[in-house]
């Protein structure tokens, strides 16, 4: 070992090749013993460093200054996605080095180099052009030992998996090394200061067995449990090939529903509410929501407080849309597409887990029945009760995630890593598991989905446990799900649109009774007119109806006013049964024949989305 360390200090040592005019090249390191570059870097020929450090240009006449400092490139790297390739500069100021990346054209134009002065570049129009040629011949004569490296605009999953990005930190199973045509380390690069602001985040403080011990008090209440867990599922989305989903805690305020979302987010980094962390509100447009999301594959998104979404456009009386396209924006796993001055922008789709609080459930913010599947409604105190044991609970977790955080994400990270052999068996498992939570045939098409997610966050459990043995819990798992999963289902049920639809057109029956056509009418002499009647029923006795019939432009009239799509509500109605049909009109309404006076003498069809009794009647006892 000793002979190796003393062969290795007599190769640094040795001279560098001479050309054969006699020129030497300078080393750097020789020079500066602390460069953040390879010991085998060398200035460009003609180029010397002064006792001060500056770089300059030996020419005929006198040296011309380059650089008032110290100045290299340190790292050449490239973006697979987009092919846009950068350079990584150090220069040493104030005693200290300084790094900034820039895309190469920033460097190669005398325009765009001085630019760089904003960031306490030394360039002025004075010396840009000299530092351009400085920076290319640096590169040329040190190409073959430059670091390379690979740059992604998102974080998480690496575009091929075969790594993941903790905010800056590159997070790996293969071995370190490289040579100049393939670069082993991955970096992020944000497309704006906000992009860096977030990544930055996710980083770590404090000690893991502080935070170990803390987080196993939380989960002893199951919506904190299952919120904590769903978090750290996020990159395990693709590994089982589960689609995006919404985990949603809500509460009245004070229940503790921010704080139990700030411990989910304790296992990526800094989980507070203000400035340096990774979380955000609801308070924001579309645009910034989608941008963040747009970030992220296989980590997940956190906005807290739902009442503060911007009422974009106020379609109905239920509230914001911007949560409702938020949820849909997640689960396609898309952003919007956007112009640019020469085309579109490229779209590229994330993965991630939506976590979000609010007092009143997301469901009921919105008539759309489509968000139904695709969000864990979990309405609740997530630490059961509000009194002084549970505030005591909340103030020690406050506690100790405002210390120590950001150590079990890259922890499990490094274990899932490290056991890629084990993918294919968690698949097989989840496959198992899904078809446990979804075997019933009663169960909808909503409830289904919702079980593959409780699935993905099923299986991902004892890979948690696993990579992080600190981690305990006393409740078994399967009661855990089930408590949590009644709950959820319980939650998706009670915000189904078509009984929400059919409750609007009961109270309107119940106010608007004279507009109600029958044949009572009739024996009143009484004439059938659309101006004057919205609705028909066949009544016959005080109790001996079977439909109410509406005419296609009440319908859509009153579902339209209370904020529903009609053509939706109407399809729903007929797959629950609740229209009396006879195949006229795509098999949604029903031929009704109107007498038009008292002795029969003529009658007028009419098609009409009729609503049995059965179902009008259970709305109406459900409502008492």
């Amino acid at each position: 070992m000793a002979k190796d360390t003393a062969n290795k200090i007599t190769a640094n040592k040795q001279t560098p090749p001479t050309t054969t005019d006699g020129y030497v090249p300078i080393v750097i390191r020789r020079r500066i013993s602390d460069a953040p570059v390879p010991i085998e870097a060398v200035l460009p020929r003609f180029y010397l460093l002064s006792n001060n450090g500056n770089i300059v240009r030996k020419g005929d006449a006198d040296p011309q200054m380059v650089s008032p400092y110290p100045l290299f490139i340190t790292e050449l790297s490239c973006n697979k996605s987009t092919n846009i390739h950068y350079a990584t500069l150090a220069w040493k100021a104030d005693n200290r080095w300084h790094n900034l990346q820039v895309e190469r054209c920033d460097i190669a134009t005398k325009a765009n180099i001085v630019k760089l002065a904003n960031y306490n570049f030394p360039v002025t129009s004075l010396n840009a052009n000299s530092l351009i040629a400085y920076l290319h011949e640096y590169e040329q004569i040190n190409t073959k030992i430059i670091p390379r490296t690979l740059v992604e605009s998102r974080l998480g999953w690496t575009e091929d998996m075969s790594g993941f990005l903790w905010g800056h930190s590159y997070l790996t199973d293969a071995p370190k090394e490289q040579t100049s045509s393939h670069a082993s380390v991955v970096r992020f690069k944000g497309a704006d200061q906000g992009d860096e602001q977030f990544a930055n985040g996710f980083h770590q403080k404090g000690n893991f067995s502080s935070w170990t011990f803390g987080t196993n008090e939380a989960l002893e209440y199951p919506d904190v449990a299952f919120a904590f867990y769903t978090s750290l599922a996020a990159p395990v989305l693709p590994i089982l090939g589960v689609d995006n989903f919404t985990l949603e805690l809500c509460a009245p305020s004070s229940s503790g529903k921010t704080t139990a979302l700030m411990l989910a987010a304790s296992a990526w980094g800094n989980p507070s509410l203000q400035a340096g962390s990774f979380i955000n509100t609801w308070n924001g447009t579309d645009n910034r929501i989608g941008r963040v999301a747009a970030l992220l594959n296989g980590l997940p998104l956190f906005l807290d407080e739902t009442k503060l979404a911007r009422l974009q456009n106020k379609k109905n009386r239920f509230g914001s849309d911007l949560v409702t396209d938020t949820i849909y924006m997640i689960a396609s796993g898309l952003d919007k597409g956007r112009a640019t001055l020469h085309g579109s922008d490229r779209v590229q789709p994330f993965r991630t887990i939506l976590f979000s609080t609010g007092e009143s459930p997301s469901l009921d913010l919105s008539t759309d029945g489509g968000s139904r599947g695709r969000i864990i409604d979990l309405w609740g105190n997530p630490f059961l009760k509000t009194d002084s044991e549970s505030k005591a609970v909340v103030s020690r977790i406050k506690l100790t995630i405002k210390d120590h955080y950001g150590h079990a994400g890259p922890c499990l990270m490094q274990f899932i890593l490290e056991n890629r052999s084990q993918w294919s068996l968690w698949k097989r498992a989840y496959e198992e598991v899904n078809r446990l939570f979804t075997q019933s045939d009663e169960m909808t098409p909503i409830e289904m989905r919702l079980g593959e997610y409780f699935a993905a966050v099923a299986t991902a459990i004892p890979i948690i446990h696993a990579a992080i043995p600190g981690l305990q819990r006393t409740t078994p798992v399967r009661q855990l799900l089930e408590t949590v999963w009644n709950r959820a289902r319980s939650e998706a049920a009670s915000s189904d649109i078509a009984s929400q639809a059919l409750q609007c057109i009961d109270d309107w029956i119940n106010d608007n009774g004279n507009r109600i056509y029958s044949p009572a009418s009739v024996s009143r002499g009484i004439n059938w007119s659309g101006g004057d009647f919205d609705a028909y029923c066949d009544l016959k006795d005080d109790d001996d109806w079977t439909f109410i019939g509406f005419t296609k432009s009440k319908i859509n009239a009153l579902l339209k006013s209370n904020g529903f799509t009609p053509n939706e509500i109407i399809r729903l109605w007929n797959e629950k049964g609740w229209l009396v049909t006879n195949g006229s009109s795509k098999g949604y309404q029903r031929q009704v024949a109107i007498t038009g006076t008292s002795n029969g003498s003529w009658t007028k069809k009419i098609n009409l989305y009729c609503l049995s009794k059965e179902c009008l009647v259970s709305t109406s006892k459900s409502q008492s």
